[in-house]
């Protein structure tokens, strides 16, 4: 058995998003605070401006739904834990680019598909390029989702999603992807790390949120055993 994590490192002077979220939240800082409590020296370290979205992250569509606004702390942890999943690894060098950015297209999955993947499965699409996660750019430079590779996806009706882009959009010809993502209720997990470090298309899946309550997207601890 190994596990790998697949969780990006949380660290002061990290990646942000770009404007006008970048400018309304600021970079994630930490900071440490030390002081005297009962004859002991203590230090506490604190973390500002860290967003829901900071580092790797777990999405509920729950918020664009009218009768079923479910957060992330109420997904059943046993939903999260242990869970089938498929990995579809594609070389970022040999993806193709259009705009300037990387992208997936249906034959890079098609082709990166071993066996059929049952529905209420996990699926994770990974390219290494969680290995430049330290890059100020990593925004910017991920990956995008051509829409009939989007559209596959959704049609296999996967339980979650999960890839190793923080950016599944293209921002300069848009398109169009989350019109029928969101509403296939499938949950959001990026950007992940070390997907390309997987070698079996069947794997395990755990997934544990931070425990806060009213959120609908919330930092993660995420690991794959192979």
């Amino acid at each position: 058995m190994k596990v790998i994590d697949i969780s990006g490192p949380i660290y002061e002077g990290m990646w942000n998003f770009p404007d006008p979220m970048g400018s309304l939240l600021g970079p994630f800082r930490s900071s440490r605070i030390s002081f005297e409590h009962s004859g002991e020296s203590y230090s506490i370290d604190t973390f500002d401006t860290m967003k829901a979205q900071t580092g790797t992250y777990l999405e509920s569509p729950g918020r664009y739904f009218k009768n079923n606004q479910y957060t992330v702390n109420d997904i059943p942890l046993e939903k999260l834990y242990m869970v089938d999943t498929y990995v579809y690894n594609i070389p970022y060098e040999d993806m193709g680019i259009k705009d300037g950015k990387k992208f997936i297209s249906l034959e890079d999955l098609e082709d990166a598909e071993s066996k059929e993947t049952p529905p209420g499965s996990a699926i994770l699409v990974g390219t290494g390029y969680g290995k430049y996660w330290d890059r100020s750019d990593f925004f910017e430079r991920s990956w995008f989702f051509k829409k009939e590779a989007m559209e596959y996806l959704i049609d296999k009706k996967p339980l979650l999603l999960g890839t190793d882009s923080a950016e599944w959009e293209n921002p300069r010809n848009p398109e169009g992807i989350f019109q029928n993502f969101f509403p296939a209720n499938i949950l959001v997990l990026a950007p992940c790390i070390n997907l390309e470090k997987i070698r079996s298309f069947r794997v395990k899946l755990a997934v544990l949120p931070l425990k806060v309550r009213g959120a609908f997207i919330c930092p993660v601890r995420a690991v794959v055993i192979e």
